[in-house]
């Protein structure tokens, strides 16, 4: 399992280990909700129709999918559009995605009780949450975290192998969807101004994509 030794450390590393290729409905749901806002029911029927999930608009799946299905639609998107309207419409459907998994899977107790703590430890906690659900986004991959030794307002997050760009080829990283989802979920326990950023992804040939959470 990959492991970036300056950001990780043995001692402050979890790994999650995955017992599937299943996604949940999500990665979907949400955004087949963003590109028909952004383009379209037209656009978003052939896009799907292309990717083969033309059943999903009729009937949207609520329950876990397969990660091959989710990673033929998620790069089609990318493909179809423009390089700036793909990227709005994955950070569309992953703040969608935050709304819905705050409002129905995360209580809002927790969610109240996560505030009042440090930040730092409330994004431990949060990380070790997401830790223990990590295969319903990364499938088959495998989740880690740390929070940084060096810098106090850093969480790192990292998803080897993930299906949502294991075959995908791009010139700067191509995660968006996963970004704006961490950021919107960690944004509302650690406050507004909670940046998630990837700066290292699988699809330009990195061993994973990592993704820096700074608040503060």
């Amino acid at each position: 399992m990959y492991v970036h030794e300056a950001l990780v450390p043995p001692s402050d590393a979890a790994t999650m280990a995955v017992p599937s290729g299943l996604i949940g409905p999500n990665a979907i749901t949400r955004l087949a909700e963003a590109l028909t806002a952004h383009g379209g029911t037209a656009l978003t029927a052939s896009i799907f129709a292309q990717a083969g999930l033309a059943g999903y608009l009729v009937s949207p799946p609520d329950a876990m999918v397969d990660e091959a299905e989710v990673e033929r639609l998620h790069q089609l998107v990318a493909m179809r559009l423009q390089r700036q309207d793909g990227i709005d419409v994955a950070r569309d459907a992953g703040r969608r995605t935050a709304a819905y998994l705050l409002r129905r899977r995360i209580p809002r107790p927790a969610q109240w009780l996560l505030r009042l703590l440090p930040r730092r430890m409330a994004a431990g906690i949060m990380a070790q949450a997401i830790a223990r659900h990590a295969w319903t986004f990364a499938g088959s991959g495998h989740f880690t975290y740390a929070l940084d030794p060096g810098n106090r307002h850093i969480l790192w997050l990292n998803i080897i192998d993930s299906p949502l760009c294991r075959h995908a080829r791009a010139p700067t990283p191509a995660c968006d969807y996963l970004a704006a989802t961490f950021e919107a979920v960690f944004g509302a326990i650690l406050g507004p101004k909670v940046q998630v950023v990837e700066v290292e992804c699988s699809a330009n040939g990195a061993p994973a994509c990592r993704f820096r959470v700074r608040w503060g």
